[in-house]
């Protein structure tokens, strides 16, 4: 009887943490989507800050050429 009283218990702490690595390797895997998607984000903002900068850029020169200032390309 003791026997399989100490084999269920086993099983039982087979099973809890069997259902717990099953919870971290999902909580892992919506970590690692969520820093794909941060990656994602931060690469589009760097591409619109560069836009950003182009058109601050064009947006001088045009300025430039509206006052009459030297030309540069």
């Amino acid at each position: 009887m003791a026997i399989q009283a100490e084999l269920a218990n086993l099983r039982a702490e087979r099973d809890r943490l069997r259902q717990e690595v099953a919870e971290k390797n999902e909580q892992l895997g919506d970590q690692l989507q969520l820093q794909k998607e941060l990656a994602q984000a931060r690469a589009q903002l760097q591409r619109r800050d560069q836009e950003l900068a182009q058109a601050n850029a064009a947006l001088e020169r045009s300025r430039k050429r509206a006052r009459g200032g030297p030309r540069t390309s």
